[in-house]
């Protein structure tokens, strides 16, 4: 399968804002730096999947951290009662109180990322959502997420993609342990597929250094340029 356009999405690589008094509001201390921000931040994704010179390739990258705005959940976010929706109150353990005009500028944060998505998506193209995960929380190397709608890529997608990971080393889960991929609302019909990178894979957790684990015959990178080249016409 080869799509008329791919864009990558990048929602969660970025810190910036964190000691920003008119963005932040959360009561920042080490913990809050070494447990929180640390483990959760998609390190070094804009690396991986970031890059390729292709016109039909095209990267939107959210320039927030996540624990300004989460460009990744939807509007009435389910996570919403838990304190995590679109504009994080809670999160383990730390709280954050956000002035009502403060809200509405963070908000239209999220709006702006939604737009350059829509802006750059296009009928039959490929949304690609890049992510990482912390490498305590499973032994799959690569989770592939899709929703099971409209979106869901075709079969011959979702295969090139676990045999190029699975031929070169990495365990590969399907919908594991995350599911599901970003789509938003657009006028035409397009594909989502979601890729999650085990940390592990491609970093020392500890010092957030990039590294190649001898245990795979090709880098993540190698293979997404693999990928990214098969898919795109």
């Amino acid at each position: 399968m080869q799509y008329n356009r791919i864009v990558l999405n990048e929602p969660h690589a970025s810190i910036e804002g964190l000691y920003d008094e008119r963005m932040s509001f959360w009561d920042i201390d080490e913990r809050f730096i070494n447990e929180v921000v640390l483990r959760w931040t998609d390190w070094h994704t804009d690396y991986l999947f970031h890059g390729y010179r292709k016109e039909n390739i095209r990267t939107v990258r959210f320039p927030y951290s996540r624990f300004i705005v989460d460009a990744e959940r939807l509007w009435d976010d389910p996570l919403e009662s838990e304190g995590q929706g679109i504009l994080y109150k809670q999160f383990d353990g730390y709280s954050r109180v956000i002035p009502q005009d403060s809200e509405r500028l963070l908000l239209n944060l999220w709006q702006s990322h939604q737009q350059r998505l829509r802006r750059n998506l296009c009928e039959g193209a490929l949304l690609l959502d890049c992510h990482s995960f912390p490498s305590e929380l499973s032994d799959v190397d690569i989770c592939i997420g899709y929703n099971e709608d409209w979106s869901k890529p075709e079969k011959r997608t979702i295969e090139l993609a676990v045999n190029l990971f699975e031929d070169a080393g990495y365990k590969v889960g399907i919908n594991d342990p995350y599911s599901n991929s970003e789509t938003p609302d657009c006028p035409f019909v397009y594909q989502s597929m979601m890729l999650e990178v085990n940390k592990k894979a491609y970093m020392e957790d500890g010092t957030l250094r990039l590294k190649h684990n001898p245990a795979y015959r090709r880098s993540v990178r190698e293979l997404m340029e693999r990928l990214l080249s098969e898919l795109a016409a």
